[in-house]
C-alpha cells in the first residue's frame, strides 16, 4: 500500500471525554488540509507538527504547518518517505511558492481561499461552496472537473472523486461523534477497493494526540492489514 492512500488525514485508537465536544475548524485550515496533505488544528494554531510511523517504530512521513493570527498557513513542508513526494510551500501575501520537491504555485485571495494551483498534475482553477469550504478543482486549459468534494451537514467530505487519478473516496464518520479525525472510509482505484479505519485520542482544545490507522483490502480488515500510528504537536499564538 502506497502511502500517498494514507497521509491525507490521520488517525488514533481511543476517544476521550474530551471528544464529546463539537470542534468547529476555519474552512480556510480544512481547505488547506485536504489540498497538502495533513491534519487541520482548530483554535489560535501557530504552528503543526505532525509525524507517522509504522508498526515498527520507523518514520515514514512528516508535516509541518505554520499559521498566521487569522489561520491562514504561511508554510507547509512534506515528506513521504515512502511515495518520495515532497513540498515546501509558502504563502506570501497571497502568492503560493515552492522550493525544492514537487514545485508548486497558486494565487491565494484575501479569505485565504487557493483560487488558482499548479502542479504537477496540471493547472487548476478551484471554487467553494456556500460555507467557504472547497467543493471543486477544474483544469484550467480543459475546463473539465479534475476533483470534487461532496458534503452534507458538516464541515467535512463525505464524498471525494478524482476524476483524473480515476479514484472514488467514499468517508463516514461515526455516529455522535463530532471530531474529524476519526473515520471509515473505502477507496476504489482501478477497480481495487482499499479499506481504512481511523480512531484519535484528543487533547483538551479538541486537536488530536495520538492516532492509528488500519488499512486492509476488506471491511473485515483481515486482507492485508496494515496499521500505523501519528502523533500531534499544536503551538498556539
Amino acid at each position: 500500500m502506497k502511502l500517498k492512500f494514507l497521509f491525507p488525514t490521520f488517525f488514533c485508537l481511543t476517544i476521550n471525554a474530551y471528544a464529546a465536544s463539537p470542534v468547529l475548524f476555519n474552512p480556510a485550515v480544512l481547505n488547506a488540509a485536504l489540498l497538502f496533505s495533513h491534519d487541520p488544528s482548530s483554535g489560535k494554531v501557530k504552528h503543526s507538527l505532525q509525524w507517522i510511523r509504522n508498526s515498527a517504530g520507523e518514520l515514514q512521513a512528516m508535516t509541518d504547518v505554520w499559521y498566521d493570527r487569522n489561520g491562514c498557513f504561511t508554510r507547509v513542508n512534506m515528506v513521504d518517505k515512502i511515495s518520495g513526494n515532497e513540498f515546501h510551500i509558502e504563502n506570501n501575501n497571497g502568492n503560493l511558492t515552492s522550493r525544492n520537491g514537487q514545485q508548486i504555485t497558486g494565487k491565494v485571495n484575501q479569505d485565504c481561499q487557493i483560487t488558482e494551483l499548479e502542479n504537477d498534475r496540471g493547472k487548476f482553477l478551484l471554487s467553494y461552496n456556500s460555507r467557504g469550504l472547497l467543493e471543486t478543482m477544474t483544469n484550467r486549459e480543459t475546463s473539465d472537473v479534475s476533483k470534487r468534494f461532496e458534503y452534507r451537514y458538516g464541515q467535512f467530505p463525505v464524498r471525494i472523486r478524482d476524476y483524473q487519478k480515476h479514484t472514488d473516496k467514499i468517508i463516514s464518520y461515526p455516529a455522535g461523534n463530532p471530531q474529524f479525525l476519526d473515520f471509515e472510509s473505502s477507496l476504489k482505484v482501478r477497480g481495487t477497493t482499499v479499506w481504512l479505519k481511523q480512531s484519535c485520542s484528543y487533547q483538551p482544545d479538541g486537536n488530536a494526540r495520538l492516532c492509528s490507522i488500519i488499512t486492509a483490502y476488506d471491511d473485515d480488515y483481515r486482507d492485508g492489514a496494515t496499521v500505523m500510528f501519528t502523533n500531534h504537536q499544536t503551538e498556539y499564538y
